[in-house]
């Protein structure tokens, strides 16, 4: 019956995958809409647009963004990979305890 704890476990696991998936793609979104902000500063700017408080601001913005969707995706990762290991386990588990109650009969 150990194969039920670590079922509960893969599904608990799997929902913290889950949002954390929504959050990195939350980020996604951010990054993107700051790119553009950065592009139209970019065309309306001329050829200075670098010294513009306001791009170096989206600048700044963008490369935590980035660092945030990199450790997003290490935790994602890790995650995956854990649950892939109880789902090994559970299966494993469950073969074990009928093969020992086809034996115990």
């Amino acid at each position: 019956m150990a194969f039920l704890a670590a079922a509960g476990q893969k599904a608990i696991l799997t929902l913290q995958q889950n949002f954390l998936q929504f959050q990195y793609l939350q980020l996604q979104n951010k990054i993107r809409y700051t790119e553009t902000c950065m592009d139209a500063l970019r065309t309306s700017g001329g050829e200075n647009y670098t010294d513009s408080a306001e791009y170096v601001y989206y600048e700044q913005l963008d490369e935590e963004y980035e660092t945030q969707k990199d450790a997003l995706d290490e935790q994602i990762t890790a995650i995956t990979n854990e649950i892939s290991t109880l789902k090994t386990m559970v299966q494993n588990n469950i073969k074990s305890s009928c093969t020992l109650n086809l034996s115990g009969s």
